[in-house]
């Protein structure tokens, strides 16, 4: 799976793009900001863990404390 994420501030563009990835048989979903915010958590979490920065008890340790909450 390919995933593109667009962002713009006209909001008839939006629809625009949206009617057109509708058309070509894209999945298009609208995200509100704090969708946008808790994606980019979940992308910056998963970047430190793929780094190599944590060995393999510091990475399990973290997780146990995100499935936590």
């Amino acid at each position: 799976m390919e995933a593109i994420i667009l962002r713009g501030e006209s909001k008839s563009d939006m629809r625009l793009i949206m009617e057109l990835a509708r058309k070509l048989n894209f999945k298009a979903k609208k995200l509100s900001p704090n969708e946008i915010d808790e994606l980019g958590i979940v992308l910056s979490i998963n970047d430190g863990l793929q780094s190599g920065l944590l060995n393999d008890d510091e990475k399990q340790s973290f997780l146990s404390n995100v499935d936590k909450e």
